[in-house]
């Protein structure tokens, strides 16, 4: 008789428990917010005698500004908009597991001076690299950040992002939430 008042009081306490909101860690609850899947770096060097598979080629422009671009970023820089920074790129897949919109609104990160969040757009035929305030990331759905589109750019590299590293990023949402991520190194 007392194993069955332990059962019934263990499943009264699940339920109230689910009943309270316990179900908010599994992401199922606007609190849960945006989270971040398959998250990756490319790999750079901030030599311009080291290996040039991932170079930005030859961008023009300045930060901030629409920068018209002759190859994809990551890399080195050639005379790319950035001076004489190395630069590289940060690709991840947002998803919002929350019945309201929010958006990543800034991103900052230790291996570069700056971190800004960009996307890439064909203007007048010209496929050109520009700064965004935001990256918008619907009510339940997802953005994926991959080359050719929005992105985090790290400039100023402060160090090399060799394959197979890690880099840190922390985002930070216009709900408030910071998110941590950790992304590995990895050749396009």
């Amino acid at each position: 008789m007392r194993r069955f008042f332990i059962l019934v009081g263990t499943a009264l306490l699940m339920v109230v428990l689910i009943g309270c909101g316990a179900n908010q860690s599994m992401g199922q609850s606007d609190s849960a917010g945006i989270t971040v899947r398959d998250p990756w770096v490319r790999a750079a060097v901030m030599s311009m005698a080291g290996d040039q598979s991932g170079a930005m080629g030859n961008m023009q422009g300045n930060m901030g500004h629409a920068t018209p671009m002759a190859g994809m970023e990551g890399g080195h820089s050639h005379g790319d908009g950035y001076g004489n920074q190395a630069v590289s790129a940060a690709y991840m897949v947002l998803v919002n597991n929350s019945t309201n919109a929010d958006a990543i609104v800034k991103a900052e990160s230790d291996v570069a001076k700056t971190v800004e969040l960009h996307n890439v757009i064909m203007e007048n035929n010209v496929m050109q690299m520009r700064q965004v305030e935001a990256i918008e990331v619907p009510a339940n759905g997802q953005v994926e950040l991959k080359p050719g589109g929005y992105h985090v750019m790290l400039i100023g590299l402060n160090r090399d992002l060799k394959e197979g590293e890690e880099v840190v990023i922390k985002l930070t949402t216009r709900s408030g939430k910071t998110i941590e991520v950790k992304a590995p190194v990895r050749k396009p």
